[in-house]
């Protein structure tokens, strides 16, 4: 009976996503402070498009607006090689947990706000599922096109307990393209 109890235990931890236990999300959450406008200065993935395209992207800027249900409604700008902004406008859905989020329509099963000071710098965990292929994603969000130390600390920290390696990684060069359009 306890052998078969302990094989359960085990075989339940194995079909655990390798991450999903160890990722933190920011104790007290508050929305209203995460709103705003956020520049993306670094991203570190397995997704095998943004290895493919890594080193020739531009810092996005991401307006985010808190809404009355808990959700948040989310603008990005993409800066394009063109010398454009392609903008994208989401709505993450709260999760069971505050500062915990999912956007089905972007493939986004978990969203995580893992860290943030809301004045410097937020920490994203991303978990996407796209044709049976589980990616996962840390973004660093800083309030100017700077990162912010304690903010790159952390996530740093947090690389490889979500099963990621430095080298997947990319700081964005900073690119005016988006800043002003965002704003209209």
């Amino acid at each position: 009976m306890l052998l078969a109890v302990w094989v359960t235990a085990l075989l339940v931890l194995l079909q655990l996503s390798p991450g999903q236990a160890q990722v933190p999300i920011q104790a007290n959450f508050d929305p209203s402070k995460f709103q705003g406008l956020w520049y993306v200065v670094g991203a570190v993935s397995d997704d095998q498009g943004f290895q493919d395209s890594k080193d020739d992207m531009k810092m996005p800027v991401v307006s985010v607006t808190s809404l009355a249900n808990g959700d948040l409604a989310l603008k990005f700008g993409y800066p394009t090689p063109d010398g454009g902004c392609q903008k994208i406008e989401t709505t993450y859905t709260k999760g069971a947990a505050d500062g915990q989020f999912s956007d089905p329509a972007m493939a986004q099963t978990d969203i995580r706000v893992a860290s943030t000071d809301y004045d410097h710098f937020a920490l994203m965990y991303f978990e996407t599922q796209k044709a049976g292929v589980r990616n996962v994603w840390l973004q660093l969000f800083a309030r100017t096109p700077e990162p912010f130390p304690e903010g790159a600390q952390k996530m740093q920290e947090l690389v490889s307990q979500v099963g990621l390696n430095p080298s997947q990684g990319a700081l964005m060069p900073k690119s005016e393209q988006c800043t002003g359009a965002m704003s209209q």
